[in-house]
């Protein structure tokens, strides 16, 4: 297992990339990306659930009538 490299010397490289030209690459953007659109979806829920409650709330107090 360890020892199994086909390289034998690191003399000379300036980068190696494990997952160069693997599935891996792709698969890390794709979590990343569901991820992102994930945190964005669950924001904007919260904030339309907030403001729907602010309102609520303003049409029972008639907080809302006021300038």
């Amino acid at each position: 297992m360890f020892g199994s490299s086909p390289i034998e010397s690191w003399e000379g490289a300036a980068a190696y990339f494990s997952y160069a030209g693997g599935s891996g690459v792709y698969l890390w953007l794709l979590v990343s990306v569901a991820l992102c659109v994930g945190t964005i979806v669950a924001s904007i829920r919260a904030e339309n659930r907030a403001e729907a409650m602010a309102k609520e709330h303003l049409s029972k107090t008639g907080d809302g009538d006021r300038a």
